[in-house]
């Protein structure tokens, strides 16, 4: 028997076959994976000419590391004023530039040890490490030379301190510390992961395709389902359109307009739709024999991916 319309009222809420859903995306893996790798390619290099373009220069960098005595028969807390951040507002402090300025000449000026030297501390508050960095390999060596040497006279100025003095001194390295290109290809890759994913659900909720027999009875509830021609399940297709059709002269039809004529002798038709068809055109095939008056006895889905429903039935 033939329903009188597609359940389009029902179609956008539909429940997602989440077994389906996943199949078909199994499917489609390859492109979510193209447009990730394109993605994470596209993050990288959008990265590399935006550093190029701001700040694309060799960096040099020297650390050196102090030992500090602090002066705690009469300060006995204060070592808690010399933290990580205080620590870094001190050694660009006039009383300890000016100091190293002193040393170091006039090859640097305050603004180049300002922007070149910041502090860093260890879990031991009593070491505390300075880190000249920079482009100018000289400025950095002359900078750290002259921190050698103000960084020990700073206890002149506080009471809280006894002494500094240099206890370690790395060697200079180069190093490019704004270089994330790695992180901006994996951050191009995520993103062009979720976007692909979405763009895939997107289009998987939107897609009317017909893949099993859930599908066709979700569109075509009172159009009896014959069952797919795979090899695997055409017996239990052919034991089905024995059992609806019985002793009727039926006669198998794919394109209803064309094949309209071949079918006026017989009882009526079985409606061959191929595998992955949109439901709206084999709802065009039934309106069709619909209107001229043509008994459908079923639908049999024909170039089914016996692998997909195979995964789908658990066989």
């Amino acid at each position: 028997m033939i329903t009188n319309s597609q359940n389009d009222n029902n179609y956008m809420s539909e429940s997602m076959d989440m077994r389906r859903f996943f199949l078909c995306l199994i499917r489609k893996a390859w492109m979510i994976l193209i447009v990730t790798a394109l993605c994470a390619i596209l993050g990288a290099l959008i990265y590399s000419i935006y550093y190029g373009i701001t700040d694309g220069q060799q960096k040099y960098q020297k650390c050196t590391d102090f030992y500090i005595t602090f002066n705690e028969a009469d300060h006995p807390n204060g070592m808690d004023y010399y933290n990580a951040y205080t620590w870094n507002q001190f050694v660009t402090d006039d009383r300890i530039v000016n100091k190293a300025l002193s040393v170091a000449g006039s090859s640097v000026n305050k603004q180049d040890i300002k922007e070149y030297v910041t502090a860093r501390m260890m879990s031991d508050y009593r070491v505390l490490t300075v880190v000249v960095t920079g482009e100018n390999n000289k400025k950095v060596e002359t900078i750290s030379e002259a921190y050698k040497a103000a960084m020990p006279m700073f206890p002149e100025d506080v009471d809280e301190i006894t002494k500094i003095e240099p206890w370690s001194e790395d060697d200079m390295v180069k190093i490019n510390d704004h270089t994330l290109a790695t992180n901006a290809a994996l951050l191009g890759g995520v993103i062009g992961f979720l976007i692909s994913l979405f763009a895939w659900a997107v289009y998987y909720c939107m897609n009317d395709r017909i893949y099993t027999e859930a599908d066709f009875n979700r569109r075509f509830a009172g159009v009896t389902f014959l069952g797919y021609d795979t090899e695997r399940f055409k017996p239990d297709t052919e034991a089905n359109r024995k059992k609806v059709v019985g002793d009727a002269k039926t006669v198998d039809v794919t394109d209803v307009s064309k094949e309209l004529g071949s079918i006026e002798e017989c009882d009526g038709v079985i409606l061959n739709v191929s595998w992955g068809e949109h439901a709206s055109a084999v709802q065009y095939k039934v309106e069709m024999l619909k209107k001229q008056g043509i008994k459908l006895y079923g639908v049999i889905l024909n170039n089914s991916n016996e692998r997909f429903l195979n995964m789908y039935y658990g066989k």
